[in-house]
């Protein structure tokens, strides 16, 4: 018996980062409209289960809106979640607390806001349950608001709601901050959290659940996104996670070695990227591709890489029926000889590995080579590109395989004329 469905960090309307600039990503309409598809993947998951409540355990919204359209959409699916008589929780998180609109919407009766001021407890007598919560005042908010909670209601399924950071948890801002012990000693059977983007049942007995984001945002939220379906089994509540994400962000790592050539390189990428895509159900996809492994073709790879990247652009392309397309490719791969062994020889490499060792061990190398970078800054200035001066270790890596490529070349025309 499906008792509700939980999901969190909504994020109504939310650009998607890094995709409306780039020519090579299909379906602009699409991807704008991911959030929305997602959410109303939501809606009839909760409708197809015959569930009779729907909690959002925070950041619904994305901060503030431009206009009224973001809130009315909402609101029109909490109607016809109401038309069937599914109730609605909401907590407001840190984004939420930005939004000064949403506290002049007026929502369907259906919807229960909880209240910023204080923990309240909302409950729904015809089910049995008695649901706990309270929504950001602001969206600073750094004080453990799990310690003032109500006591359970006795003989009531008793669930809290709440946007939060768990103890030990990374990646996100120490809001709202608690720990897994003390909210198990509320006594609650569940606890339904918000705010982590990420899947993660942080406690089975009781359950206390972050679902993750419904839709991934940018490439630090890649694979499955969704919620959780909770159903009442004979030893207590089940908790089954479901996928409701539109487009799928991914980290896709292609061991090339032993490639001859950048061919080859990219044939290699197919594969690997088909196999991983193959089971999208038909979503929209973007990938941040990593190229590795000992090859021959490395110093090739980094001398002229608009060409890896576009053949691996045209690949993504190719096995996704346009479907997918690359937001990044970071060559990674290392050169196929005994680097150690080669320094020590009497050759132009030889001299030329022993003058780079020199220059890396510098505590400053760019000073030593007279690098400025001013100039380049000034053109970059406004963009999303930067200067990666705190890598100088691997800038002087990939300049070393670049010259040792060069001279093989030269070596090798010297030998056929």
């Amino acid at each position: 018996m499906t008792l509700f469905v939980h999901a969190a960090d909504i994020h109504l309307d939310s650009p998607l980062k890094g995709l409306y600039q780039d020519e090579s990503a299909p379906d602009a309409e699409e991807i704008r409209s991911a959030a929305r598809a997602a959410f109303d993947k939501l809606v009839d998951l909760v409708l197809s289960e015959g569930a009779p409540l729907l909690i959002i355990a925070g950041d619904l919204y994305d901060g503030g809106w431009k206009d009224f359209s973001t809130g009315l959409y909402f609101a029109s699916r909490m109607r016809k979640l109401a038309e069937e008589g599914v109730r609605v929780a909401v907590v407001r998180g840190n984004h939420d607390a930005e939004n000064r609109m949403t506290k002049s919407l007026v929502m369907p009766e259906n919807v229960k806001i909880f209240s910023s001021r204080k923990p309240e407890t909302w409950i729904l007598e015809d089910l049995n349950m008695a649901l706990h919560g309270q929504s950001y005042p602001r969206r600073d908010v750094t004080e453990n608001l799990a310690l003032d909670y109500p006591e359970p209601v006795p003989g009531m399924l008793n669930i809290g709601i709440l946007h939060c950071l768990i103890s030990g948890a990374e990646g996100h801002l120490p809001y709202a901050p608690c720990t897994s012990d003390q909210l198990a000693a509320k006594g609650y059977d569940y606890w339904a959290l918000g705010h982590v983007h990420e899947l993660a049942v942080v406690r089975k007995t009781p359950p206390i659940v972050y679902p993750g984001c419904i839709q991934g945002r940018h490439i630090r939220e890649t694979g499955e996104k969704g919620c959780a379906l909770v159903e009442r089994e004979e030893d207590g509540l089940s908790v089954e996670f479901v996928p409701l994400d539109v487009l799928r962000w991914m980290a896709v790592e292609t061991d090339a070695a032993g490639a001859e050539s950048v061919d080859r390189v990219v044939s290699i990428f197919g594969d690997v990227f088909e196999g991983r895509i193959a089971d999208l159900d038909g979503r929209l996809c973007c990938a941040r591709v990593k190229i590795t492994g000992c090859c021959p073709v490395h110093g090739r790879l980094l001398a002229d890489p608009d060409t890896v990247v576009a053949n691996i652009k045209a690949m993504a392309a190719e096995v996704s029926g346009g479907r997918a397309w690359i937001e990044k490719v970071e060559i990674r791969t290392a050169p196929e000889i005994d680097l150690a062994q080669l320094a020590e020889s009497d050759t132009p490499q030889g001299e030329l590995l022993r003058y780079m060792g020199e220059i890396e061990s510098c505590e400053n190398p760019f000073e030593l080579l007279n690098a400025d970078f001013s100039s380049l800054k000034a053109k970059l200035a406004g963009t999303d590109v930067s200067v990666p001066e705190d890598d100088a270790a691997q800038l002087l890596r990939d300049a070393r395989d670049i010259l040792l490529t060069m001279l093989a070349d030269m070596e090798s025309r010297e030998e056929r004329s």
